[in-house]
């Protein structure tokens, strides 16, 4: 990783900022893909991995690819949350949101973590590079050998005027879970045309372009809405919906649907 030279002050207690590149022999192996990712889903249980990525990150678009691979598989949920404090690097990420910035210094607290990019956060348990194949592939197996707490289902979501109309089914321990939900675009392409990745075509994958959480919800069923940008190819959008334990942001079930 390389370290930048600038500090962060929120609130929360100070990080340093980092950038994982990918310049050493190990890092570039562990962003090539295997095919099956040397994932053997054997239970319910559902992964959500949470990329916090920017466009202006020279190391960040092999995790963006890694990422991609895991949108066909079962049991796992990426999110691609793109940060804003690249932004001042040449290049304005039109995806980036202070909003999923601040969700990553949460994760940081809470874990004791570094602030880096590509970093990966899976189930709101693990830190990790988000280009780190074979780490990732060993947590995934580590949660789906484990026993799901809960349950949510969705059913089919409505739109009306820029919003999604959605029911889902909660069950099992959710009394001490929010509900995140969260819009995304399955896939866009960026040309970028400035910033470290100056000249090259960025693909990401499951980009959030809305957020909201939910404080309390109750087991059965609920209903809520969310707001999506109305530019959204219908073919190209998705909603999804994850449970977090408000103790320790352990994500214990998810769901996703298209719209």
């Amino acid at each position: 990783m390389k370290k930048i030279f600038y500090f962060i002050a929120l609130s929360a207690p100070i990080f340093t900022l980092w950038c994982c590149t990918s310049s050493t022999a190990k890092e570039k192996e562990n962003t090539k893909f295997v095919s099956s990712n040397g994932i053997k889903p054997g239970t319910n249980n559902i992964a959500v991995l949470e990329l916090f990525t920017s466009q202006g990150c020279s190391s960040c678009p092999p995790a963006d690819k890694l990422i991609g691979s895991y949108t066909s598989k079962t049991n796992v949920i990426p999110l691609s949350f793109h940060v804003d404090y690249w932004d001042r690097l040449g290049w304005k990420d039109a995806f980036s949101s202070k909003e999923y910035s601040q969700r990553q210094y949460m994760y940081a607290s809470a874990l004791k973590a570094d602030v880096y990019t590509p970093q990966l956060i899976i189930n709101g348990q693990v830190a990790l590079i988000g280009s780190d194949a074979g780490k990732i592939a060993a947590t995934l197996n580590k949660i789906f050998s484990e026993q799901p707490i809960a349950t949510l289902s969705i059913q089919k979501p409505a739109t009306e005027n820029g919003n999604v109309i959605v029911k889902y089914e909660a069950t099992g321990n959710t009394k001490n879970a929010i509900l995140n939900i969260a819009v995304v675009e399955k896939q866009a392409v960026t040309p970028v045309k400035g910033g470290e990745n100056m000249g090259a075509t960025l693909t990401d994958y499951n980009v959030v372009r809305n957020f909201k959480t939910i404080d309390s919800i109750v087991n059965g069923e609920n209903m809520t809405s969310i707001n999506f940008p109305l530019s959204l190819d219908f073919k190209n959008r998705a909603l999804v919906l994850f449970l977090q334990e408000k103790a320790n942001n352990k994500i214990i079930a998810a769901a996703k649907a298209d719209f």
